[in-house]
């Protein structure tokens, strides 16, 4: 058991009552009567407790940080209102957070529940046309939503003047703070760590896209998308998890590649409606290049990460 496991079983758990879960959600539904009989633990919540719970006719779902004033928990509600009120994205609308301890000793938001499963659980047991189908839609999903410009780079709910004037003083810090943990684990092979400092003083001009940011999820794979696998057909149910920033929108779809939502259908359906500047593949490799490094230090069996870190560095060796 890790240790914020043990938190939210000492903290959290005890107090997951009918009564208390009743009342947050009432609040959430500005007092609609209704009443919570016993919730299922959610997947998902490798630092939350997530739960969902049927109060009255409403499906909803509580997210629950065993820590008071949970800056991140916080950070969700106002980023899903902005998504909610500014988008079509299909996405949990907020209905209300406990960020005083009131009800449950943490930090509590209070959200609809999308209906389905998320898309890792689920996507095998569709058939070829079903999978295409999905795929076409979160294509369509990414490309309306990243008809959303904005100038500045930085967290969707924070005002302009209080984002990066440019994509690198936004994004590069998080490199630079990826690498140096990849560097002091001592999970990760030498020469993936060396490789990435040595690329790392001739970035910044490559990530330079101007002053206008787009719209972006941040986090798109197939744990953060849920499909309805009772609709007929199934269908994208819609989006959870965002992280939510005025981005390059090549770090959304690198991240979607990555992890094999954004594969060769999927682009097939995007660019109808956006094209790819001509130095979209150099800045994904860049992107993917930190992604991998990070995802080998969390699991330094898998060599699939090792051999991607390897192969972008060769190619922004090549290209850059």
């Amino acid at each position: 058991m890790n240790v914020q496991e043990q938190l939210l079983q000492e903290r959290i758990d005890p107090f997951l009552s009918n009564g208390t879960l009743t009342e947050l959600c009432r609040r959430g539904l500005a007092g609609e009567r209704c009443a919570v009989s016993g919730y299922e633990t959610l997947t998902g919540g490798c630092w939350n407790r997530v739960i969902g719970v049927r109060c009255g006719e409403r499906d909803l779902v509580l997210k629950i940080s065993p820590h008071a004033r949970d800056e991140r928990i916080i950070r969700e509600y106002r980023v899903l209102g902005e998504f909610a009120s500014r988008t079509d994205l299909l996405v949990p609308t907020p209905l209300y957070l406990d960020d005083q301890s009131e009800l449950l000793q943490g930090t509590t938001l209070v959200m609809t529940r999308l209906p389905g499963a998320v898309m890792h659980e689920c996507f095998g047991l569709l058939n070829y046309g079903a999978r295409r189908r999905i795929t076409d839609e979160i294509a369509e999903d990414l490309a309306h939503l990243h008809r959303i410009r904005a100038p500045g780079f930085g967290g969707v709910e924070l005002p302009e003047a209080e984002r990066h004037d440019e994509w690198p003083d936004f994004w590069l810090p998080r490199f630079d703070q990826a690498i140096d943990e990849a560097a002091a684990s001592g999970s990760v092979p030498a020469s993936l760590v060396a490789g990435a400092y040595e690329v790392r003083p001739h970035l910044r001009p490559l990530l330079r896209i101007g002053e206008t940011a787009t719209m972006t999820h941040y986090d798109i794979w197939s744990g953060n998308v849920m499909v309805d696998v009772e609709a007929d057909p199934p269908r994208v149910s819609g989006y959870i998890d965002i992280p939510g920033f005025y981005a390059d929108a090549a770090r959304e779809l690198s991240f979607a590649m990555l992890f094999g939502v954004a594969n060769r259908r999927f682009f097939e359906t995007y660019l109808r409606h956006h094209d790819l500047d001509h130095g979209f593949e150099l800045r994904a490799n860049v992107y993917n290049l930190k992604m991998n490094i990070k995802h080998v230090q969390m699991y330094p069996g898998q060599r699939v990460y090792q051999q991607g870190a390897a192969e972008n560095l060769d190619f922004i060796r090549s290209h850059g």
